[in-house]
């Protein structure tokens, strides 16, 4: 059954089925019911095609999932789908994803593929790299880029939405410094990842002004065995700056394994939350990623409804008493 087909058999035109289907502020509620009960009784939706050549777009995201820094199991990453989704819904689109591990050539082959045959109105590039393989693809794709958690140079035509690291790092070291830390070490980070770059330079930038004797220690993945150096001898640490909730969680398993107290000992701080693998939230954190705002705004730069990249501050957030400082 075509549009105009059920058109006929609910006595409305055909614009008033669209608009009951993809804009219920235009129709009244009481008749946008009676068209969608009649649709569910005949198994009616409209064609996603005719749609697409009538509205001149497709309804559909896609996004570039990079497997290699946020892989299916990893908590963050299903917190920024559940805040995508919940945008997606509210807009009524549908979401394509892009899996690639740009360790591996035949996902990054797999990816080159999808990127030219996909049919959607735009892309949205989680954690782009400075020398991502996929630019030259994205651009050819002749589809609007939105960079969430980055921002590309080289394309200065693509819009971002990124957080403001300031905000989180200060808080941090100002809490380390009402405590007097001497030795702070801001653990984790991948190379050539303009978020973890931006979080780094930001550490850096700020910590002078607080703490005396400073050192980075960049690791992907931030696990407790690279750590565990930093935090023995003579120059051991008194407080880590995890990069992210995954590298200050590796910090405190370091220091547990090695009978060193949280805070007591050793004080450890990051931003967002980290669940344990009994399920608990674990975080030393004040500070969290507006995901919900951040997401809703990306979709709305790729759909054109807005035109300016945005940095985003981090939201407060309730801390567990184990890690009060």
């Amino acid at each position: 059954m075509n549009i105009m087909e059920f058109a006929q058999l609910a006595g409305v035109s055909t614009a008033t089925v669209s608009r009951a289907f993809h804009e219920p502020d235009k129709i009244r509620p009481e008749t946008r019911s009676r068209i969608l009960a009649l649709a569910e009784s005949v198994h009616y939706y409209p064609n996603p095609s005719g749609r697409a050549l009538s509205k001149g777009r497709h309804d559909v995201l896609g996004l570039v999932w990079p497997l290699e820094v946020e892989g299916a199991e990893t908590p963050f990453i299903q917190r920024v789908l559940a805040a995508l989704s919940r945008q997606l819904i509210s807009h009524d689109l549908d979401l394509l994803i892009c899996p690639v591990d740009r360790s591996q050539p035949n996902s990054l082959e797999h990816a080159h593929r999808t990127l030219r045959r996909s049919r959607c109105d735009g892309w949205l590039l989680l954690y782009p790299r400075h020398d991502d393989p996929l630019i030259e693809a994205l651009r050819t794709s002749g589809k609007p880029v939105t960079c969430l958690m980055g921002q590309v140079p080289a394309c200065p035509a693509w819009k971002s939405v990124r957080l403001n690291q300031h905000v989180w790092i200060e808080d941090a070291l100002r809490r380390l410094h009402a405590r007097d830390a001497r030795r702070v070490l801001f653990f984790g980070g991948r190379p050539g990842e303009p978020d973890n770059e931006d979080r780094r330079h930001a550490f850096l930038e700020l910590v002078p002004r607080f703490c005396p004797h400073h050192d980075t220690l960049p690791a992907w993945p931030a696990t407790a065995e690279v750590v565990k150096p930093r935090l023995r001898g003579a120059d051991a640490v008194d407080a880590i700056i995890g990069v992210d909730a995954a590298a200050a969680h590796a910090a405190v398993h370091a220091c547990r394994e090695l009978n060193l107290r949280v805070p007591a000992d050793v004080a450890v701080l990051s931003i967002d939350v980290y669940p344990d693998q009994a399920g608990r939230e674990l975080s030393p954190a004040r500070f969290a990623q507006p995901l919900d705002a951040m997401m809703a705004y990306a979709i709305e730069l790729t759909l054109g409804l807005k035109n300016r990249s945005r940095t985003f501050a981090p939201v407060p957030v309730d801390e567990p008493p184990s890690f009060t400082i």
